[in-house]
């Protein structure tokens, strides 16, 4: 029964760790059904494979060693295997996003086996020869150690930025950072064997152990870089975006000072030419004139449309260059002051109002936006419906009322993306949701937006 329960423990705190981490990245919204119901599930089905493995391996002869090996291998595989299409069915996302995730995982679930098994040969002399089966009580202790300090590491320096990286990264650069991770994953292993044929350090060599353990580090540091790096590009590239849009206001600003400060001094001479007029009599002229000035100054461009002071800038902004190149507009936006970060709304309204602008940009005929603001209880509900032509969607995505997430919209035939995963990175930030749909026979995109919105203290 001892040998039973070593066997059980350490493949289990070897196994979970990586199955439970492989799901972690992941938003909950990407996921088919409940986030707490699969770990749940696949907690209790890494117990049934541990106990299974233990079954095995923990009540057989121990001259029979070798088949242990053999056994628990192919358990391994099947674990593997098992977990890799759970994976796939239960999450969301494009493959390549699946892979980079999977990867990583596999990097650690490998890094994590070679790193306990020489360091347990290192310190027991390799007392079992070169095969760890059946656990040991230092096998166990060793992995829970490892664990202990390494997964902690691992969770702060890459799953927390990949998750970030998921959420907001563009198609392109996912693909870029996907090459670069494989290539150093490649180059990880490559010296892994390159030690092993020319200078004969295996697993049970003594000096394995620290050369595995800082050769970890040092790729658990690469990947920390490259995903980190990409997020901070991102978040580099929204405040950017935001500071243009906000001088561009700034500037809109200074043109309309400028405006009001010639308005004036026409409106001095337009009273002197009426003073002038009704001095002499000439009625019929001043009321032609009139007219004329009447006409003359009608001008939408400083329309109000609400009383938040950012969603006003953004709408007078994008509609005025939208009705300059003769785009139809409507506009019903009933939103006063909120509680949400002005670089926040500036990026995720900016984003979705420019996304609606480049599609009519892409259309042929009549091309109209419809934009509706409102509150709903505590939360700001935003819709925007624009003419387009063609979009690219990932017909693998399952959708509900026809609506799809931002992953299901992939990048255009002439590489621009459309900017909807930092839309729907900052609708998560503030517990809302996002929904996409094109609508073929209509030719129209619809973006719909939900923010919950927590009162002032």
């Amino acid at each position: 029964m001892t040998i039973f329960l070593y066997n059980f423990l350490g493949f289990l705190i070897q196994l979970l760790p990586c199955v439970i981490m492989i799901f972690m990245p992941f938003p909950k919204e990407d996921y088919r059904f409940k986030r707490s119901n699969i770990f749940t599930c696949i907690t209790a089905v890494s117990v049934i494979i541990a106990a299974i493995f233990s079954s095995a391996v923990s009540f057989r002869d121990l001259e029979k060693s070798p088949q242990y090996s053999v056994i628990s291998n192919l358990i391994m595989l099947c674990s593997i295997l098992l977990t890799l299409t759970a994976y796939i069915l239960l999450v969301r996302g494009s493959l390549i996003v699946k892979l980079q995730v999977f990867f990583v995982m596999l990097f650690y679930a490998i890094a994590e086996y070679l790193s306990v098994n020489a360091l347990y040969f290192t310190i027991f002399k390799g007392s079992h020869g070169a095969i760890n089966y059946p656990y040991t009580e230092g096998f166990v202790v060793i992995y829970a150690l490892y664990n202990a300090v390494l997964l902690p590491i691992m969770i702060l320096l890459i799953i927390n930025p990949l998750r970030e990286y998921i959420c907001i990264s563009e198609p392109e650069n996912i693909k870029r950072e996907f090459a670069i991770c494989t290539i150093s994953m490649i180059v990880y292993f490559t010296v892994i064997i390159f030690y092993d044929t020319s200078y004969g350090m295996t697993v049970g060599s003594t000096g394995f152990f620290p050369f595995m353990f800082v050769l970890t580090i040092n790729q658990i540091f690469i990947f920390w870089l490259i995903f980190n790096e990409s997020v901070r590009r991102k978040r580099d590239s929204d405040k950017r975006q935001s500071i243009e849009i906000q001088q561009l206001q700034y500037e809109k600003i200074v043109r309309e000072m400028e405006s009001t400060r010639r308005m004036r001094h026409d409106i001095r001479h337009h009273y002197n030419t009426l003073a002038d007029m009704l001095e002499k009599r000439q009625l019929d002229d001043m009321e032609q004139y009139l007219s004329s000035l009447i006409d003359t100054t009608v001008d939408r461009e400083n329309e109000v449309y609400c009383k938040n002071l950012i969603i006003n800038g953004l709408l007078q902004y994008y509609i005025a260059i939208a009705r300059e190149e003769d785009i139809s507009c409507t506009v019903h936006a009933v939103c006063g002051d909120i509680n949400i970060s002005p670089a926040d709304l500036t990026v995720m309204f900016g984003n979705a109002l420019e996304n609606a602008l480049l599609s009519c940009r892409r259309c042929l005929g009549k091309r109209r936006i419809d934009i509706s603001i409102g509150m709903i209880q505590n939360s700001l509900a935003i819709e925007i419906s624009n003419s387009c032509s063609e979009v690219s969607i990932d017909r693998r995505y399952q959708t509900e009322g026809g609506f799809a997430p931002a992953e299901a919209f992939i990048s255009s035939h002439k590489g621009k993306s459309y900017g909807l995963r930092s839309i729907a990175h900052t609708a998560l930030k503030y517990d809302g949701s996002v929904g996409f749909r094109f609508n073929e026979e209509k030719q129209t995109f619809m973006t719909r937006i939900r923010l919950n919105i927590q009162p002032d203290k």
